[in-house]
């Protein structure tokens, strides 16, 4: 575990994955990330890459050749390299190896920084192709945050409140889950560009809101003294998740720059729906924040 530390906050990564597992406001000592009890879901804040979701038969195409492909990819259980480090801020980076090329077939370096600030952290990302062909990916991050939860465990009184919003709320149909179904709908519940979460709303899978236009997410409730915001203006899609039927006491909120599968056949990742695709010795970088109060 690497811990970082300024005079506000303090955070641990696992070097398995480069998986964020702790983040403190040390003025209280209040833990945001959930805390990986498995009786729920034994992760924290994985990142995901070279896919997201579940591929259709666990496979998937480029052009003519099939792969394997384990749900949310591999890269968060593989140790990443520590490259650089100061009190306040890491840097871990991933290549290819003997496994991964086998179902990747690509030379790759995944990137990530954490650095704490005054108010928050900020997590930067680069993919980079280090390949001679060209690489389609996807990634993601999959943070679970505590939610204070009432005597009756319930977190009805939190809320998701998105800005800016040009359109009526709406998600990526699902179904069965945890594939999309190709629609797009409204969202039952949705108050503007406020969403009141209940485990009703996320027994029925995954929430991904198909606004793109969205740069920044809060969770929040009245009855509680901490919040979240996530500054996604690099990440075109934001999901919602918690174990569906399990009343989890925490609410994922999961910055996407990708999609999982639309149900059906292995899906070819050169043209698939939200991927990137990097020519020979590109990369593309990624950043967000995540404002603590």
């Amino acid at each position: 575990m690497i811990t970082i530390e300024n005079s506000k906050f303090k955070a641990g990564i696992a070097e398995r994955g480069a998986e964020l597992q702790s983040l403190v406001n040390k003025a209280d000592n209040y833990e945001y990330v959930w805390t990986g009890d498995k009786t729920f879901w034994n992760r924290h804040a994985p990142i995901l890459f070279p896919s997201i979701g579940k591929s259709n038969q666990d496979q998937y195409r480029l052009g003519a050749k099939t792969y394997p492909m384990s749900q949310h990819g591999f890269a968060r259980d593989y140790d990443f390299d520590v490259s650089d480090k100061s009190d306040s801020a890491v840097t871990f980076t991933q290549h290819q190896n003997a496994e991964t090329l086998k179902k990747f077939p690509f030379e790759y370096t995944l990137a990530v920084t954490y650095m704490l600030t005054d108010d928050g952290l900020s997590v930067h990302y680069t993919v980079t192709n280090d390949d001679t062909k060209s690489m389609p990916f996807a990634l993601g991050f999959h943070p679970a945050f505590n939610v204070g939860l009432k005597a009756d465990g319930s977190f009805d009184d939190y809320d998701l409140t998105v800005e800016p919003l040009n359109s009526p709320l709406q998600r990526f149909g699902i179904g069965p889950v945890p594939f999309r179904n190709g629609d797009v709908e409204d969202i039952p519940g949705a108050e503007g560009n406020r969403l009141p979460l209940t485990h009703d709303l996320l027994d029925g899978g995954l929430v991904i809101l198909a606004n793109s236009e969205i740069a920044k997410a809060t969770l929040a409730s009245p009855h509680h003294d901490h919040s979240i915001t996530l500054d996604i203006s690099d990440f075109p899609y934001l999901t919602i998740w918690s174990p569906e039927h399990k009343k989890a006491p925490f609410i994922a909120v999961e910055p996407f720059d990708g999609l999982p599968d639309q149900a059906g056949e292995p899906t070819d990742w050169y043209t698939k729906l939200g991927n990137t695709t990097l020519s020979a010795g590109a990369n593309k970088q990624l950043a967000l924040k995540v404002e603590l109060h």
